[in-house]
């Protein structure tokens, strides 16, 4: 069984005063529980995980920050003669960021289509890791992805 419950806002900052117009935060938390039949953990299942966003869109601007952070949970990796063993995944807290610009907002004819955006992800450089089960002291796996970062220029004819 799996039970639980999501709390989720969507708050656009106008409401509090016109001054904020374009701000915005998004919010959310999840928090589970539950067990297989045996008594064992559900994989995949982490009982708390949230996520937040933070953002400003006005006159072809846009800026947003977004993060999840999620607890532990039950996974599977290959072990010996390449079965499945049950592996925990620590987790992660992970943040990215974008900002971009729409040259149609702009008013200057020539650059009407033009969209440029630089992007950052995995801003904190969080590592992927996975301990033994039976001995937390054992790492499984441990993966390091680094930050990218993109610049993209669209254009819309």
């Amino acid at each position: 069984f799996v039970r639980g419950y999501e709390l989720q806002a969507s708050i656009p900052f106008r409401v509090m005063h016109d001054a904020l117009e374009g701000f915005g935060l998004v919010i959310s938390g999840t928090f589970l529980d539950g067990k297989l039949e045996d008594g064992g953990k559900v994989p995949g299942l982490s009982e708390e995980s949230y996520s937040l966003t933070a953002y400003y869109e006005s006159n072809g601007f846009e800026f947003r920050i977004a993060g999840t952070k999620r607890d532990e949970f039950l996974t599977e990796t290959r072990g010996g003669s390449l079965s499945l063993q049950a592996t925990e995944d620590t987790g992660s807290e992970i943040w990215d960021a974008q900002i971009s610009y729409d040259f149609s907002e702009s008013g200057i004819d020539s650059l009407d289509g033009l969209r440029i955006t630089l992007q950052g992800q995995n801003l904190t450089d969080e590592n992927d890791i996975e301990i033994d089960q039976a001995d937390t002291r054992l790492v499984g796996r441990y993966q390091s992805y680094g930050r990218n970062f993109l610049i993209g220029l669209n254009y819309k004819f």
